[in-house]
């Protein structure tokens, strides 16, 4: 020791000082909420964890960097960590859980000394709220939280002014019904138009619905517009068949006109065929001359082509006819198949009138259990507050006071009670009226638990 020299004295005491305040306290537990007594570890809680071990030799702290770091405790209630595996932490406190890694570490590592740990919570598991307020969910915990507290955290409590969002949701609600309900009239009588469309029928046949509700302007409107539509279709169908048939008469007229201009024209080539041969026979006994002989022969190749060109035109009317013919097939085709089309789409529409019918009518069920919910507006209500907490032996609910502490992992729920609706109703009933405090024992029913088994 005398070898040392003075300032290498000092960081050597200092060190040796440091060392014994440590081992004085082997086991040191530190938790964020260091002023909160008795908070139990659960599932869900994020811990801050460091281990260190303290060698004398070299007056030196040693950390266990493989178990220093944020840790959480499962599901199972326990903690996951490298060497020693699972560690139980549901039901402990911060130092506990600090003493039995340190002592898990000394058996696993065969250490002479107890390491150090501290154990602190860097976040706590959440609690819930539910019931009458303004954000009911989940929410992080912090120490000495109240019930108001935790209430404030939610936003407070459902103000009266909800009923008017209540009253908006009804009126948007019933909106949204009548517009469905009128698109769906309008959809129901194009279908109605649209079977009669595709059957060729003379008229529109309604369904019985929609018939036994024809008083109604509405209905009577749709129905209306859709014989308009059925009377405009028929006649645009009726006029498109009719220019074609008009066209096919002028067809056959040009057919049987040809067919007299071929007959003469047979005639006339006979006629020439006898008067070339005549020529012919002169010409060969010395009777007649040359050129008339050709133009014999002319006569009757242009008869000929005349005859050709005949022919030909009859064979493009013909032609011409039998696309009149497959015209008229296709028009009504066409018709058929848009009015197929057409009803396909509005039964597809009619499903997703029907679906959205059934969103709004149970938005509109729900808005008005809402606004039941706010009372008539008589008295301001009495909230009430019920706590579930988690035990040992298993869930346990109590009614609870505003300056209640709530713990992590509880869930409060706020309900709204109304001194006078029971009176009021009674009253209109006559019977005798039953006071608020039977209304608050009828809401909340869970008797309040021994203060042993809340405080687990």
């Amino acid at each position: 020791m005398s070898n040392l020299r003075y300032g290498d004295w000092h960081v050597v005491s200092f060190r040796l000082i440091l060392a014994l305040l440590i081992l004085a306290s082997p086991v040191v537990a530190r938790a964020a909420d260091s002023g909160v007594e008795g908070y139990t570890l659960g599932p869900q809680d994020r811990l801050m964890i460091r281990v260190h071990t303290l060698r004398k030799n070299a007056g030196e702290i040693y950390p266990w960097a493989a178990l220093n770091g944020e840790f959480s405790v499962g599901a199972n209630g326990s903690v996951s960590m490298p060497i020693m595996g699972e560690i139980p932490a549901a039901g402990r406190s911060t130092a506990e859980l600090a003493h039995v890694i340190s002592e898990a570490l000394k058996q696993k590592a065969d250490l002479a000394e107890t390491p150090s740990t501290s154990v602190e919570v860097v976040k706590y598991r959440p609690y819930f709220v539910t019931g009458a307020v303004q954000q009911p969910g989940r929410f992080d915990y912090q120490p000495s939280l109240t019930v108001l507290q935790a209430v404030s955290t939610a936003q407070g409590i459902s103000r009266a002014a909800d009923l008017t969002g209540a009253d908006r949701e009804i009126i948007a609600a019933g909106g949204d019904l009548r517009v469905l309900d009128a698109e769906r009239i309008a959809l129901e009588a194009k279908v109605a138009r649209l079977t009669a469309e595709v059957s060729e029928a003379a008229n529109v046949t309604y369904p019985s619905k929609l018939i036994e509700r024809s008083s109604d302007p509405r209905i009577a409107r749709a129905m209306r517009e859709e014989i308009l539509r059925f009377e405009a279709r028929r006649e645009a169908l009726k006029s498109e068949v009719e220019a074609i048939e008009r066209s096919k008469i002028l067809l056959r007229q040009e057919l049987a006109a040809l067919e007299v201009k071929a007959k003469s024209l047979d005639q006339l080539a006979t006629i020439t065929q006898r008067e070339v041969q005549s020529v012919n026979e002169l010409l060969s006994k010395g009777l007649t001359v040359a050129p008339r002989a050709l133009s014999a022969e002319s006569n009757r190749v242009m008869l000929e082509s005349n005859r050709l060109d005949v022919q030909a035109a009859t064979l493009r009317a013909q032609q011409s006819l039998a696309r009149a013919d497959r015209d008229v097939v296709e028009i009504r085709t066409k018709y058929r198949r848009e009015a197929l089309d057409d009803m396909a789409t509005a039964r597809s529409l009619l499903d997703q009138n029907a679906e959205k019918a059934q969103t709004s009518e149970r938005l509109l069920q729900n808005a008005k259990l809402r606004a039941n919910a706010f009372g008539d507006g008589i008295d301001d209500p009495i909230p009430v507050y019920e706590l579930t907490r988690l035990t040992p032996s298993g869930p346990v609910t109590w009614t609870a006071a505003e300056n209640e502490a709530v713990k992590a992992g509880d869930v409060l729920r706020v309900m709204l009670v109304y001194p006078n609706r029971r009176k009021s109703s009674a009253s209109a009933e006559g019977e005798p009226a039953s006071p608020p405090q039977a209304e608050a024992q009828l809401t909340v029913q869970p008797p309040l638990p021994k203060r042993s088994e809340r405080s687990k």
